[in-house]
């Protein structure tokens, strides 16, 4: 990392000042050589005309500030492609369940329970890792967790390749579930705190785009590589696939910074300063021009109050009690859609009379029209509003899926499952926008992955649990009717509870004191 926070080029809107001449000479030998804890200089823009006390944190330049003022440069282009290929290669892992669960079935005899089990498996993992590892992501940093939560499940996936009946295939499952969950809200928690507030919404509407992409591949890989169900040589191809993260993993060790917001959470001033100097630099470079100058209240914003619970207890007491479980039946409602689509699409197809190649065939079309949709929230979100996209986007698609189970002929089957898709599907990274922009920093992945864990608790392990039974005794127009009604109670709750974060800093958005 002290190779990413090099720092050749002067900070283009700030200088070192502090109580000794000698300390600016100390400080920026310290940035030069790399990040420090030992951070016991202030730094101050110079515009602001007066330095601070060493130590008095009320005075220290907030990163906020500085981080909103950036044009978007080719530097965080570049860092937002890394977020992308995470969610890309992550999401192909999700998406295997559902893909090869027929050959699973066929090869390793599952009774309707065991499907069951074996669908929502990984589930059960994300939803054990998911929460602690958002507590671990405030404490250690977003960077660490995100590399070592990618390896582990690289790892595991590779592995389950070989399992050999379904009880190892389903523990594998499990543990690579529980890695997946550390990664999941890491991209976007980075992107709400790196990316200016009026670009937030489209950059993780864009990042999001590229989970449909991966949930797309896995069953057109399927499509290919997995004929039939007798096939037992396709599935554990499709898994070995499933451990070339391991090299995203390398490619973010070299290259992803820390979020500097989250290195003054924890007081680290010097390390904060060194990543903003690094962008501040690049940005000026890209467009050939100084940065705007900031005035002096907003260099000199005040530290947010601390929070008066612990940060384990915080979410769940006032004032962010309400938001959070605002946010938690909104994730839930809103994510039983993808998990219907993305697990049990290809066995409800089968179900309606088609063969395993057709059902693979229509779950890739279905699942890759959310491709589009997301391209189209991320136009909508900063124009709308968070609010307005996630209630319009879901109602249209729990309509489409009240319809869905009642049609036959393969036409209005793509239709509707097509709709279900582009706005069900689509809806998703609004839903994660809003949720990072609901919490302060020292706490944001603790209360983003709460929400991931408690969301899919809903809607990727209790609601899919009963979608086999209810398919094999009641059919396909029972389990989509089902999970219309689901999104409809989330968009209730979000329409009553809900509240507007569009246009707010990160700061404002987040304040616990705001609604």
């Amino acid at each position: 990392m002290n190779a990413l926070l090099d720092v050749t080029a002067p900070d283009p809107g700030s200088v070192i000042k502090s109580r000794s001449g000698g300390l600016e000479k100390h400080m920026n030998r310290r940035l030069k050589d790399g990040p420090s804890d030992d951070a016991d200089a202030t730094i101050i823009p110079a515009s602001t005309g007066h330095s601070a006390p060493v130590g008095d944190e009320s005075s220290r330049p907030r990163a906020a500030a500085r981080l909103d003022r950036l044009p978007v440069s080719p530097w965080l282009g570049g860092i937002m492609a890394l977020l992308f290929l995470s969610w890309l290669i992550e999401s192909y892992d999700v998406g295997l369940t559902g893909s090869v669960l027929p050959s699973l079935t066929q090869q390793f005899a599952l009774s309707t329970g065991m499907k069951s089990f074996v669908a929502i498996s990984a589930n059960i993992g994300v939803v054990i890792g998911i929460i602690p590892a958002g507590r671990l992501a405030d404490r250690f940093g977003r960077r660490k967790v995100l590399i070592v939560g990618t390896l582990a499940y690289a790892t595991l996936t590779f592995a389950t390749a070989f399992a050999q009946n379904a009880g190892g295939l389903i523990a594998l499952r499990i543990a690579d579930g529980m890695a997946m969950g550390a990664v999941f809200p890491i991209p976007y928690v980075f992107a709400s705190e790196l990316c200016p507030p009026h670009r937030r919404g489209r950059f993780i509407a864009w990042a999001d785009s590229f989970l449909s992409l991966g949930y797309f591949l896995s069953p057109l890989l399927a499509l290919i590589l997995i004929p039939n169900v007798e096939n037992t040589t396709g599935w554990r191809v499709m898994f070995m696939i499933g451990g070339l993260p391991v090299v995203f993993a390398l490619l973010a060790w070299r290259f992803l910074p820390e979020s500097p917001r989250w290195f003054e959470s924890q007081g680290r001033w010097a390390e904060a300063e060194a990543v903003l100097v690094k962008m501040e630099a690049r940005a000026t470079r890209a467009t050939g021009a100084p940065l705007a100058t900031l005035a002096s209240p907003e260099f000199d914003a005040v530290v947010p109050e601390k929070l008066s619970s612990h940060p384990l207890r915080s979410i769940f007491v006032p004032p962010l009690r309400r938001r959070s479980m605002t946010l938690w039946a909104t994730f839930g409602g809103t994510f039983f859609i993808f998990y219907s689509i993305q697990i049990f699409m290809p066995t409800a197809v089968t179900k309606m009379g088609y063969t395993l190649t057709s059902a693979f065939a229509f779950t890739a079309v279905i699942v890759g029209v959310s491709i589009p949709g997301k391209l189209l929230e991320s136009w909508v979100i900063e124009r709308w509003g968070r609010k307005p996209v996630i209630i319009s986007f879901t109602v249209v698609a729990a309509a489409a899926s009240f319809a869905f189970g009642f049609v036959r002929g393969a036409v209005p089957i793509l239709i509707l499952g097509g709709l279900m898709s582009f706005f069900g599907i689509a809806v998703d990274p609004a839903v994660k926008t809003y949720t990072s922009e609901s919490y302060p920093t020292e706490i944001r992945a603790w209360g983003v992955a709460t929400t991931e864990g408690f969301g899919r608790l809903i809607s990727g392990v209790i609601g899919p649990s009963f979608i086999p039974v209810v398919l094999a005794n009641f059919g396909v127009g029972a389990v989509y009717s089902l999970v219309g009604t689901v999104a409809l109670i989330a968009v209730v709750i979000v329409a009553v509870f809900g509240r507007e974060t569009r246009d707010l800093t990160l700061e404002q958005s987040a304040d616990p004191n705001l609604g």
